[in-house]
């Protein structure tokens, strides 16, 4: 059957009823019947939500609360058709009696010339019963027009009667009220049907609690995590959130979770409470995929605030201003020379503030030729220039959306860039070369430089304008040479790393020991990881003063008058050939870095260090 039926009272209302549903072409079942328990007894097996009836009818089936009830009214065209069939029967005084659900807006008493019209509305057949029987002993009217009840009680007593019928617009009205309802309530269906969906898949649990503390309602995560025992809610997490309705940590049986309540209040009062939490174990997972997902497309920072090793009190302080300078959005202009570990700190800066899972693109402004510059930073569109990705490609601003952009060498940019700069930081938006559109930017800036911006400023090499935008908050990084503490447990911890573990002490001599004590790292760190590294490569042999002084005037890269011909490399006429490429070898380490000695003699590290080791 159809979701809304019909039940026409009189066979006129029947046939008016199907004459209007097949004109409409409705999907409405239209039955004829006078006996509420005949409808009572076949509704409920089927797939009737609405039933639209008359009357007794309606009010029977309303009374039994199963089904949205649709009453059938009567116009007052249909009271004063009837009336009009009265007095051609010569009625003069004319009582209404019907349902009181059937007639609205009609006079209780109104007369029309010289016939007077009395209207009674009743709630039952007994008190329509009762009425016409009132009216019978008084003979106070001549003509009865009611419903079918009234009209056949009217005959028995006597009385002239006429049945007040519905008109085609009646039934039409009723009909469009029952398609009204079962189309809201059908949106009403699919927003709860949807509600509920989104309730049971979030990743949250949600439990809904009663005035009383009780469960009266929970999601699917809710019961996968504690089962069907809800007395921890009500014994456990209830009380200690009771006072805020900020999130805490819980840890309930085994499980952590992090939660939060919402109150709901009626009347100022509240009646609800709903507890919403996630597993802690889960959002760390969360966190490790996002970060995950950034490590494989290369935007992401490794260095914490914790992976800086340093005993120095000047650096130590530098930690401390650097991590409170994460706590904000403002641009961050980190000062100091070549390798004082400028990325590292504007990646710890980054793990520490809110924008830690999101992307953090690092750019070495001296490293990107002038001609690219503009379409590396902002980007371009499909057919923006010849040569160009048939695809388009974003800029590494975009890239760095919603999460921080590291400008290390910001003194190299073009005067061109630095305006284009400027207004990325003024506006917040870019637009692709070649691009109307202008895509809105949410980015934190941090630079980074070892030059004297205030003298580039002053030569008008750097925009001034620009110099005040990016040096918000400060932070110089103090050189090696006054992180008074710091440089030997750092050689020794790059030692040990190249080493898998072995102190460095035991590869040098006492005075070689004293001489890097001594040494003020003019290269910083990267001059002193450079060191470990080829100290290193003379794993089992002592390394006296000499040589140790030959190491750190290598790393100082001192091309033109350190790094030797390779022809002055003088060897003894009976040297075999694995002495030979050994000392080779060594007096290259004196003036190269691992990496470039490999380059130069085409072989591996791990075949370096075996070509460099004394034999046993």
């Amino acid at each position: 059957m159809s979701l809304i039926l019909f039940v026409a009272p009189t066979l006129a209302i029947d046939k008016k009823a199907k004459s209007i549903i097949k004109q409409r072409n409705l999907d409405i079942d239209v039955i004829y019947s006078q006996d509420a328990k005949v409808i009572m007894d076949v509704a409920p097996f089927t797939e009737t939500q609405i039933i639209i009836a008359r009357g007794g009818m309606a009010k029977t089936l309303e009374a039994q609360g199963k089904h949205t009830i649709v009453h059938i009214g009567a116009a007052f065209h249909d009271v004063m058709q009837a009336i009009e069939e009265l007095v051609q029967k010569g009625c003069r005084r004319i009582a209404v009696v019907m349902r009181s659900n059937i007639i609205h807006d009609v006079r209780r008493h109104f007369r029309l010339g010289d016939i007077y019209v009395e209207v009674i509305p009743c709630d039952s057949r007994e008190e329509i019963n009762a009425t016409i029987e009132r009216l019978a002993a008084e003979q106070s009217v001549d003509g009865i027009a009611g419903c079918n009840i009234a009209a056949a009680y009217a005959s028995e007593c006597g009385f002239r009667h006429t049945l007040i019928d519905s008109s085609r617009e009646a039934i039409s009205s009723a009909i469009d009220e029952a398609q009204l309802i079962l189309k809201n309530k059908e949106q009403q269906t699919l927003r709860l049907q949807q509600v509920d969906a989104v309730i049971q898949n979030i990743t949250e649990g949600v439990v809904v609690l009663s005035e009383e503390g009780e469960p009266v309602f929970s999601n699917r995560l809710s019961h996968k995590v504690f089962g069907e025992n809800f007395a921890a809610w009500k014994d456990e997490v209830l009380p200690r959130l009771q006072g805020t309705n900020g999130e805490q940590i819980l840890e309930v049986g085994k499980t952590k979770i992090l939660c939060h309540r919402i109150p709901l209040l009626v009347n100022q009062r509240t009646q609800r409470q709903i507890v919403i939490f996630q597993e802690v174990e889960h959002i760390e997972k969360n966190a490790r995929t996002v970060r995950s997902s950034l490590y494989q497309k290369g935007l992401y920072a490794k260095m914490h605030f914790s992976d800086i090793m340093t005993y120095a009190d000047t650096m130590q302080r530098t930690i401390q201003l650097a991590e409170r300078f994460a706590r904000t959005d403002a641009n961050v202009l980190i000062l100091g020379e070549t390798g004082t570990g400028k990325e590292g700190m504007a990646q710890s800066i980054h793990n520490a503030s809110r924008r830690a899972d999101k992307p953090f693109v690092s750019v070495n402004c001296a490293s990107i030729p002038p001609n690219l510059m503009e379409s590396e930073f902002f980007g371009y569109v499909d057919g923006a220039f010849t040569g160009a990705r048939k695809s388009g490609k974003k800029g590494l601003f975009e890239l760095a959306h919603q999460g921080t952009i590291f400008l290390d060498e910001i003194g190299e940019l073009p005067l061109d860039i630095q305006g284009r700069l400027l207004r990325v930081l003024q506006e917040h938006e870019i637009r692709r070369i070649g691009d109307e559109r202008i895509l809105p930017l949410d980015i934190r800036i941090i630079c980074a430089t070892n030059r004297d911006l205030v003298k580039m400023v002053q030569e008008g090499t750097f925009r001034e304008d620009l110099y005040y935008r990016i040096n918000v908050l400060r932070l110089p990084l103090p050189p090696l040479r006054e992180r008074h503490g710091d440089a030997i447990p750092l050689l020794d911890y790059y030692y040990r790393a190249f080493t898998d573990g072995r102190s460095w002490e035991k590869a040098v001599t006492p005075k070689a020991r004293e001489l890097l004590k001594r040494y003020d790292w003019p290269g910083n760190i990267r001059e002193l990881r450079n060191v470990a590294e080829v100290l290193s490569c003379y794993d089992d042999m002592l390394v006296d003063e000499s040589q140790m002084q030959a190491f750190l005037s290598g790393a100082l890269r001192q091309e033109d008058t350190d790094k030797p011909d390779q022809e002055s490399i003088v060897l003894p006429l009976k040297t075999t050939l694995p002495e030979a490429e050994r000392e080779i070898i060594r007096q290259l380490l004196l003036h190269y870095s691992p990496e470039e000695v490999c380059a130069q003699l085409g072989i591996s590290r791990v075949t370096l260090w075996r070509k460099a080791k004394p034999k046993e």
